[in-house]
């Protein structure tokens, strides 16, 4: 497949693995939060892979106890149960997806390091299918700070199950939605300062063909990722721009491991949701993934 080439040739400082199409059964609800009621269980004590991500992020820490950086990646088709109120969804698909797990470095080093590396790997990605004919032109790369956003929402009286029920990755434009029907104009900036001089700065010299910023308008993902986050958007043949790249800090390598100072970076493209809508040529729509 030349997406796979193409992502593993820019993820080439990541090790490669050929993930199984199952998981321990209650992985997903126990490290990501996701309703046992949307993954597919078996009989035996497993379940379909939903997210290359667990799997990876569960390999992540058993390779901690021998590494200090532990960097995997895998395309992976995953299975997810669909959601009747959605047309045209997409239960299954194909993901790329990255893990990068360390030790907390302090000062937000690790952080800052690592959001440039993920960044990297998947603008490098963008040049080369650029190049073979695959249009992802002029990507934004936003950046927030998930801390920050969910103290201002507890304090705005917003709560984390509230967001869950209205804000869907799937339906673009539902932060900014469920922000305006809320009377919230505005949520404080990123806790980081090292987000613009470590990472965004370096990037827009190597990368001038895409845009950054920090964007606290972001709530897809609120409790699921605990601190940092990223979400790439390149706009595509039709002029729209979808979020096809999505990451962040989780918290499961400390929770499998017992440590608070464990640092978990994932992040993750939808493969197929890309080669089928930014070929120019492309006749078929979008549907979405879940």
């Amino acid at each position: 497949m030349i997406f796979d080439s193409a992502a593993f040739q820019a993820a080439s400082e990541f090790i490669a693995l050929e993930l199984s199409p199952l998981g321990p059964f209650s992985s997903a609800s126990t490290l990501g939060g996701t309703s046992q009621n949307n993954v597919v269980t078996t009989i035996r004590n497993a379940e379909v892979l939903g997210d290359p991500t667990i799997a990876l992020a569960l390999e992540a820490a058993r390779r901690r106890r021998s590494a200090d950086v532990v960097r995997l990646c895998a395309s992976h088709r995953v299975i997810r149960l669909q959601p009747f109120d959605v047309p045209g969804y997409s239960p299954h698909f194909r993901l790329f997806g990255l893990v990068t797990a360390g030790r907390d470095t302090g000062s937000f080093r690790f952080e800052t390091a690592h959001l440039l590396e993920h960044v990297r790997v998947y603008l490098r990605m963008f040049r080369i299918l650029t190049a073979g004919g695959i249009a992802l032109q002029s990507p934004l790369v936003e950046f927030a700070d998930m801390m920050a956003v969910e103290a201002a929402l507890a304090a705005a009286g917003v709560s984390r199950d509230e967001i869950r029920q209205a804000v869907r990755a799937h339906r673009l434009g539902g932060s900014e939605r469920f922000l305006r029907e809320r009377g919230i104009a505005a949520l404080p900036d990123a806790q980081c300062p090292q987000l613009e001089s470590d990472v965004i700065a370096p990037l827009r010299d190597e990368f001038p063909e895409a845009r950054f910023r920090v964007s606290q308008q972001r709530l897809e993902g609120l409790g699921y990722y605990r601190s940092f986050t990223l979400r790439i958007s390149p706009q595509a043949p039709d002029g729209t721009r979808y979020p096809i790249v999505d990451g962040g800090f989780t918290d499961w390598t400390a929770r499998l491991l017992g440590n608070r100072k464990e640092r978990l970076l994932i992040s993750g493209i939808g493969s197929e949701f890309v080669c089928r809508t930014y070929l120019p040529d492309s006749s078929c729509a979008p549907a979405p993934e879940g």
